[in-house]
Order: C-alpha cells, then sequence, then structure tokens
C-alpha cells in the first residue's frame, strides 16, 4: 500500500512515518501540495496524511479532489491539525470527507492511538511489527519489568506500545542493556495487565533506547489476558 505525506516539517513526517511503515504502507513525501495534486492518479494512494497545519489554504481542495473519485473506504484522508484549529474547519472537514482530524502531536498517546485507529478502521493493514499495537494511558494499569540475563539487574521503565506478541519498550536506564542484541532470550520477564500480574520469557527483536520484545514465551492465556486488556482500551479511547 501507498500513503502521500503533504506537511512541511520534517520532524511530523517522520513520526508519521514512523508509525505508517509498520502498517505496510510505502511513503511519499510533499512538501509542495500542488504537486503531490499533480501525481495523486499516478500514485493512486490507499492514504493521504495531510497539514493543516503546514497548508491551511490547500487541504480542502486537496480533499475534494481525492473523493471525487476514491471513497472513504478506498483513500484515507487523515487531517493533521495545531493548537488552532477552529471548529467551523473541524466540521467543514467531516463535510468533505475526511476521515479523521487529529493533532500533530503524535508523541501525544491519545492522539497516536488515533491515529493509528482510524486507519485500521478503513483499512486492512499488515502490522509487521506486534499485530494490533496500543500505546497505553497514565490512567492504564500496565507495567513491564525484567532482569538482564546475564548481571540479573531488575530492568524498569515504560511501556511505549503493547500487543498481544510483543512490546516496545524504554528502560529507566539504557545504558544497563548495551550488551543485549537482538536475538536474545530475556527468561525472566514480569507484566501487569490491570489486575493480573504474569511471568514468561521474551525474546529482545530490537535493541536501542527503545527496544522492543516479543512474548516469546507467552502461554495462549496469557495473549488472551493482554488482548481483552487492550480491546477494552480501545473502545475507551474511541469513545474519549
Amino acid at each position: 500500500m501507498k500513503a502521500i505525506l503533504v506537511m512541511a516539517s520534517d520532524k511530523v513526517a517522520d513520526l508519521a512515518g514512523y508509525y505508517l511503515r509498520p502498517l505496510g504502507f510505502d511513503l511519499i513525501r510533499y512538501k509542495n501540495p500542488v504537486k503531490a495534486m499533480d501525481n495523486i492518479d499516478e500514485i493512486d494512494p490507499e492514504a493521504v496524511v495531510f497539514s493543516a497545519e503546514d497548508f491551511p489554504r490547500h487541504w480542502k481542495p486537496f480533499v475534494q479532489m481525492i473523493r471525487m473519485y476514491r471513497s472513504k473506504e478506498r483513500c484515507v484522508f487523515l487531517l493533521l491539525k495545531g493548537d488552532h484549529f477552529a471548529f467551523d474547519e473541524a466540521a467543514k472537514a467531516v463535510f468533505l470527507g475526511v476521515n479523521g482530524v487529529i493533532h500533530e502531536n503524535l508523541r501525544e498517546r491519545a492522539e497516536l492511538s488515533r491515529f493509528q485507529q482510524v486507519i485500521k478502521r478503513y483499512l486492512l493493514v499488515d502490522d509487521q511489527r506486534m499485530g494490533e499495537r496500543f500505546v497505553p494511558s497514565l490512567y492504564d494499569r500496565l507495567d513491564f519489568t525484567f532482569a538482564h540475563p546475564d548481571t540479573y539487574v531488575i530492568v524498569t521503565g515504560k511501556i511505549e506500545s503493547i500487543s498481544s506478541r510483543g512490546i516496545s519498550f524504554k528502560a529507566d536506564s539504557p545504558d544497563t542493556l548495551t550488551d543485549l542484541h537482538p536475538g536474545r532470550d530475556i527468561p525472566d520477564c514480569s507484566l501487569r495487565v490491570g489486575s493480573a500480574i504474569r511471568s514468561f520469557p521474551c525474546r529482545l527483536s530490537r535493541a536501542g533506547a527503545i527496544c522492543a520484545l516479543e512474548f516469546s514465551g507467552a502461554s495462549e492465556e496469557d495473549r488472551e489476558l493482554i488482548s481483552a486488556y487492550l480491546a477494552s482500551y480501545a473502545e475507551r479511547s474511541e469513545a474519549s
């Protein structure tokens, strides 16, 4: 699948691309909205992510052109807004066929969750990393710790995203993990999901400041528990 990013900010483009690629998208970035419009038919994208903050005068004709030949199910149009996006502009976006209006600060967990959920609601996507991934809020009871397999030091940190298959995790002290490499088994891991605490082995699939671990030793019961909690999280997020 192909997605067009129309935005001037490299920072926002990098964030959007980071979360789109794992869903199976090839990305084409434009800093000039007119040039992007000229190439729509040739590219025939399944998704467009457009910055209303960068190009406030161009998003309306852009989405109108898209909707002339492509339905909301065929081409998802996500509009990224800034802090001063007027209410009447949001109403116009809905009327013109925008699939979702989301704040451009995708580092905010609620906005990131909406960004991903809008795409998954309309398109059959392939999350190549971890299946249905969710970004916990401050109010979710999700915690993860593990023991370093060599030093047995307890590693604590923050869950960046989670699915029934694995986790993206930012350690409080990343220096303690510099000797670990992808493919390494981590026997002693503990995950709190709501009021339950589950322990099972994991496997490191990505090293770095934000590492990724597969729930390689999780039982089917463990996965069902995680999936049920994340499903309830998704419902809460969409209702907010």
